[in-house]
């Protein structure tokens, strides 16, 4: 499922205001302005209940692209480059801002559900449903868009694929600038929350059942 795509002066606006601030973060590097170090958005206050799942869900810390494992926010200039900021930094691993994001959004939506970090005690509650994502993009893109994009599998205890899917969700910035790219991200890594909890509840009973 598609995000609708705002319309063309916004498009083109977003673009022009992201193209610009590019231009003037490339023409300043190596100035010596500040580093600033930006952790993702709480998306959690008005998540809804997905359903009601009983068990526990672990949740394993995301497999990220390798050009996604640095510090810098990644910036994707067109079909074949990237820029990756080398002043502008996730202020923790990111891979590690994804995981809690995730297990908290997870939390909210599945309240009957015990979500756990992979290796959290507690994982002994049946049925227990194991989710691992894999992130090959989540970036800032040059049309003025934030980029989400990998794959899920969800397995149980016996290690069988009860739901493996791609994924590829954008959301437009509501202004130029790092600030608004993050919480674009964070918008988008919430709705992922939204699709993996309605989809944990799908594939739970068929767990339970077996």
């Amino acid at each position: 499922m598609h995000t609708r795509r705002p319309t063309r002066p916004v498009r083109l606006l977003a673009a022009a205001g992201l193209g610009l601030f590019m231009s003037l973060l490339v023409g300043c590097a190596g100035q010596g302005i500040d580093q600033s170090r930006y952790t993702l958005p709480d998306e959690t206050q008005n998540v809804e209940v997905a359903g009601d799942l009983k068990g526990s869900v672990s949740l394993a810390s995301p497999r990220m692209a390798s050009y996604l494992k640095d510090d810098g926010i990644v910036m994707q200039l067109d079909d074949i480059r990237i820029h990756q900021a080398s002043n502008y930094l996730w202020a923790e691993p990111l891979d590690r801002q994804l995981q809690e994001r995730m297990r908290q959004h997870l939390g909210q939506a599945l309240p009957n559900a015990d979500v756990l970090r992979r290796g959290q005690s507690g994982e002994a509650l049946t049925p227990a449903l194991h989710v691992q994502l894999d992130v090959d993009r989540f970036q800032g893109r040059d049309d003025g868009m934030a980029v989400v994009g990998g794959q899920w599998r969800i397995r149980d205890d016996n290690d069988r694929t009860l739901s493996r899917e791609s994924f590829e969700i954008e959301r437009p910035l509501e202004d130029d600038g790092y600030p608004a790219l993050v919480r674009a991200l964070g918008a988008a890594w919430g709705t992922l929350g939204d699709r993996l909890a309605d989809t944990l509840v799908e594939v739970g009973g068929t767990a339970e059942a077996n």
